[in-house]
């Protein structure tokens, strides 16, 4: 009776058993009862999964088949499976390599950006470990840098972000906040290698803490056992040796370098069995400047060498290579955002679960249309219409942008301060801000306004209103509606594991071989699908703000076949004119 009169909906196995049995007796068609159902997406209910945890079996449910209890033990076995392997976890080699890492806990803790979340790098193989993203059990393992190593890390953060340069120093280049994080947890787990015991999985060099220190970072053997530890644990070098190696060159380069211009540095060595020796601290403290000349030197020796061997480990293409491959990727992605309106739920009946199905379409659809890096969609403010927009020069001092409507383009537009971008100094913006009129297509102005006319404030609840676009689910046990790296990198996953990835059992999803990723991925998509279309790697730096160049190195998968068929579209045409 209930059902009938809409109190409840048939959300458990045993209900929708009963229909399909309906559906049978009638010679309706299968399905034709749960296409009815208000929330069609929905996970369904006492699947019996014992003896799985709990927030594992809500991961689960959403993507098994309503007739789970009645197959067979087996096929239940390689449904499982297959949803933890490609859907849950992803199943590329290095996602394997990773998780393992992960077990292996070292790194040395700094006060600086201690308090900062930042998701697993997505560049190319950047970390086995990334320090912000740690669970309570690493941060529990990880050690605090001692006084004076934590002291020398604050000072050469002054000397690479302040904006004047100290009195008696010399500088080449500055660290805007994000660069300067990312070089943290790169030291941090250099130092880290070195003070872990050799005796455990890690297999460190087992230094004393007290005598880690940015002095030993100019002896070439410290240099030596580092890139040798890092090999053997991957089995070949990587971008990230090189990396690393560039940094701390910098650091000891004459006249601009900040480890070169501080011989202080040297008064805390002390001396490491198998890398420093006495008479090794002695000569340097000696002779600072050679000291730091002959690591130059060293350095830039080591960067060809392992430039010339160096393999990648993670390929940032994999798990949307099906996007990529297709002849129109952003139409292929576009895919997604249409599964997510054929799986709306009803929003009288389910007013949150419409809410955060409307977020995950204009998440995709915003990140299609404007190509942003992930801190930049992240962080951009809202100004509802009948608002005065925020003055370009305010967003300019919070380094952000503002999604706001235009009067004059009757539109909503989005204005970024070039100081907001990463590569802000690029020739692409000329120190012009970023303005771009969303297009208003394929029902986008309509989930805008339903956004923040109705469901934006459902999602923050009583929390505080924190100004951004895009707002978490405010749930009792938290109060913050603001995402971070880590949770604005979740919500774009799950939207890709309930929508994205084609599952053979359930029949949701619309892209198969798709794999879990995150937002940055969508440059890689724009970037390619331009290049399909034109051959030009200019226009493609367009719609992800950078240049030619970083596209060509970095996001678009430009193959040979689709330089060959643009060609051939050109040459075909004298002879259909035939």
């Amino acid at each position: 009776m209930k059902w009938c009169t809409g109190q409840l909906v048939p959300r458990t196995v045993q209900s929708l058993a009963v229909l399909a049995k309906i559906e049978r007796r009638y010679r309706l068609p299968e399905g034709y009862f749960k296409s009815k159902m208000p929330n069609r997406g929905g996970a369904t209910h006492g699947r019996g999964l014992e003896g799985i945890p709990a927030h594992e079996r809500r991961q689960l449910a959403w993507h098994l088949p309503d007739d789970f209890l009645s197959r067979s033990r087996t096929e239940q076995d390689e449904i499982l499976t297959w949803v933890r392997r490609v859907i849950i976890t992803g199943s590329t080699d290095y996602r394997h390599y990773q998780a393992e890492a992960m077990k292996q806990k070292y790194a040395v803790r700094f006060t600086a950006f201690l308090g900062r979340k930042r998701k697993p790098v997505t560049a190319n193989d950047n970390l086995d470990v990334h320090l912000d993203d740690l669970d309570a059990e690493l941060e529990s393992a990880v050690v605090d840098a001692p006084a004076a190593l934590d002291q020398e890390m604050n000072e050469l953060l002054r000397f690479k972000t302040a904006t004047l340069t100290a009195f008696g120093f010399q500088r080449n280049g500055v660290w805007n906040e994000e660069t300067a994080s990312q070089k943290v947890e790169h030291l941090s787990l250099m130092f880290g290698s070195l003070a872990s015991d050799p005796r455990s999985t890690v297999k460190g060099c087992g230094v004393p803490l007290d005598s880690l220190c940015f002095a030993m970072l100019v002896f070439p053997a410290v240099w030596d056992w580092y890139l040798q530890w890092r090999e053997r644990r991957r089995g070949f070098y990587t971008k990230w040796e090189v990396d690393m190696l560039s940094v701390v060159l910098g650091m000891t380069r004459a006249d601009t370098g900040w480890i070169r211009q501080t011989p202080a540095l040297a008064n805390r060595l002390r001396p490491i069995h198998g890398l420093i020796s006495e008479q090794d601290i002695q000569v340097a403290r000696k002779d600072w400047d050679a000291a730091c000349e002959t690591f130059h030197k060293h350095a830039r020796h080591r960067i060809k060498e392992i430039q010339r061997v160096a393999r990648i480990h993670r390929d940032p293409f994999e798990p949307i290579l099906p996007v990529l491959e297709a002849d129109s990727p952003v139409g292929e992605y576009r895919k997604i955002t249409e599964e997510i309106v054929r799986l709306m739920p009803d929003e009288r009946r389910y007013p949150r679960a419409a809410a955060e199905a409307v977020r995950s379409f204009l998440l995709l659809r915003l990140g299609i249309h404007l190509g942003l890096r992930q801190r930049n969609l992240r962080e951009l403010l809202v100004c509802p219409r009948g608002r005065m927009p925020t003055s370009e020069r305010h967003l300019e001092d919070r380094k952000r942008g503002e999604l706001r409507w235009s009067d004059r383009e009757q539109g909503w537009e989005v204005l970024i301060p070039a100081v907001a971008f990463k590569n802000s100094t690029s020739s692409f913006f000329g120190s012009k801000p970023f303005r771009l009129v969303l297009p208003d297509l394929a029902g986008l102005y309509d989930m805008i306004d339903a956004y923040l006319g109705r469901h934006r404030a459902r999602l923050i609840g009583d929390a505080a209103d924190p100004g951004t676009y895009f707002v978490k689910s405010v749930k009792r046990t938290s109060a913050d509606a603001s995402y971070n790296q880590n949770t604005f990198y979740e919500a774009w996953r799950l939207t890709i594991q309930r929508y994205g990835i084609y599952n053979p059992y359930t029949g949701r999803g619309v892209i198969r071989g798709l794999l879990p990723h995150g937002p940055h991925n969508v440059r890689d998509i724009l970037a390619t699908h331009i290049l399909k279309q034109t051959g030009s790697y200019e226009q493609a730096s367009y719609a992800i703000q950078d240049t030619p160049d970083m596209v060509a190195k970095h996001y678009g998968r430009f193959l040979p076949q689709d330089k060959a068929a643009i060609a051939a579209k050109i040459l075909n045409r004298v002879w259909e004119a035939a």
